[in-house]
């Protein structure tokens, strides 16, 4: 977290030097001797231009020309939701004065998480069976460890963001209403999402573990379940930090920060797969990175068809939720939980 903050004084500055454009709207009134121009373009828009006497350039105006039944049925697959592009205001430099703290951590340290604490947590991951004295104090540590982060890096992205308001609806868009619409709902999509997340999670192992290619690497998630049960406080704590923390930060970060911006140059299918690919990789998991991928890709479509980061969490969450307490029960059962082991 102090290279992203260290980062983040370093290119805020830089990005106070190019202010964005303000969008201006005034009122314009064309002399007698004016001469206004109209022609339709490629993106289905009458670009008007008000011309002095003499030829020179005044004013420019667009709007939409009527459609017709023949070009919405040739055009239909653009009016998708889900492959539509957001209307991104910000430029390049603000994505990569945001993101390029966390490339050179994933690139040049490979730590994403705080290496005291992480150590404390492997230590007894080791030895699942045997319940840390001081539970409560971790799990403590744990949960502000990771609020800490959350807070860091959203206030960073309101930082660059924040002069580009007011932003059009559908970015950074958290909706409670309407959570079993049948185009937007978050209820419906996240439901949907995440019964496709399992069931193709679970086809990947299944195909790697037929295919003799073993995943010895522990689950992230193997690290918490000592805290789980102990008391009310450690499970409230680990809970709160894999079901609500961690899904609102990455999700805002990866999907509602990242994919969106990357529409603006590139088509929204391409733009979930390098979202994806930058999620599985932030998670330093090289035996798992193409299940992260995997969940990262349906995370970014269930989000790019209910513009509301609300689906994107909510399936998240109830992964990370899933997973943990699946884990759990099958430990208490006396299974020996490491062959059980899911993507965080």
């Amino acid at each position: 977290m102090s290279v992203v903050t260290s980062a983040f004084f370093i290119l805020y500055p830089l990005r106070l030097m190019e202010p964005p454009r303000a969008m201006a709207y005034t009122t314009f009134r064309p002399t007698s001797n004016a001469l206004f121009r109209a022609s339709p373009t490629k993106s289905n828009k009458w670009i008007g231009y008000w011309l002095s006497g003499s030829g020179n350039f005044i004013f420019r105006v667009s709007c939409s020309k009527p459609r017709n039944n023949s070009s919405d049925e040739i055009h239909g697959m653009k009016d998708l939701q889900i492959l539509k592009s957001w209307n991104v205001p910000w430029d390049w430099l603000t994505v990569v004065c945001i993101m390029l703290p966390y490339v050179l951590i994933i690139f040049f340290t490979g730590i994403m998480e705080s290496a005291g604490l992480r150590g404390d947590l492997q230590l007894y991951s080791q030895r699942m069976n045997i319940v840390p004295e001081n539970a409560d104090e971790l799990a403590a540590k744990l949960f502000i460890d990771q609020l800490l982060k959350t807070a860091v890096k959203l206030s960073i992205i309101y930082a660059f963001v924040r002069p580009y308001q007011p932003f059009p609806d559908d970015v950074f868009s958290y909706r409670w209403e309407k959570p079993f619409d049948l185009q937007h709902g978050w209820v419906v999509w996240g439901s949907l999402g995440l019964l496709v997340a399992t069931s193709t999670i679970f086809l990947i192992k299944f195909f790697l573990s037929s295919a003799g290619q073993v995943q010895n690497e522990a689950d992230p998630l193997l690290m918490l379940l000592p805290f789980i049960g102990t008391s009310n406080f450690s499970t409230a704590c680990v809970l709160g930090t894999v079901g609500v923390l961690a899904p609102v930060c990455e999700e805002t970060l990866y999907r509602g920060f990242l994919m969106v911006s990357l529409t603006k140059w590139f088509p929204v299918p391409l733009s979930v797969l390098l979202s994806a690919f930058t999620f599985a990789l932030a998670h330093q998991s090289s035996g798992k990175f193409l299940e992260i991928f995997t969940f990262g890709v349906v995370l970014g479509l269930v989000y790019a068809q209910t513009r509301n980061l609300f689906s994107s969490i909510a399936i998240h969450a109830c992964w990370n939720f899933g997973v943990i307490l699946l884990l759990k029960l099958l430990q208490l059962q006396g299974y020996n939980i490491e062959e059980y082991t899911l993507t965080m």
